[in-house]
């Protein structure tokens, strides 16, 4: 059975108010009035800056061409807040990173 979702709007920096899918998590009843989306940007950032520390040390040490990387978040309210879930799932990438070489 899948997980319930919920569409609330969400308040970007600049004042534009978006609608996003989201998924309840817990028992608590939740008002969805407009939420600051920065809830779910400022986690983006921390994931973001995780990533990018161990990206240069794999750069430095395994020296690949070419990296990239997809993380895929699911958005979530827990206790009157939006937060940001890596995903789980068969269908769903969680973290993936591909890295190329190419022979000179």
């Amino acid at each position: 059975m899948e997980t319930p979702t919920k569409i609330i709007p969400v308040e970007l920096a600049d004042g534009t108010i978006v609608r996003i899918e989201a998924t309840p998590i817990g028992e608590q009843r939740v008002a969805f009035q407009s939420r600051p989306f920065s809830e779910v940007t400022t986690v983006v950032k921390a994931i973001a800056g995780e990533l990018a520390g161990t990206l240069q040390a794999i750069k430095r040490e395994a020296a690949p061409d070419k990296i990239s990387v997809k993380v895929g978040l699911e958005v979530a309210v827990e206790s009157g807040q939006l937060t940001a879930l890596i995903v789980k799932g068969a269908g769903k990438a969680n973290l993936e990173i591909a890295m190329e070489w190419s022979r000179d």
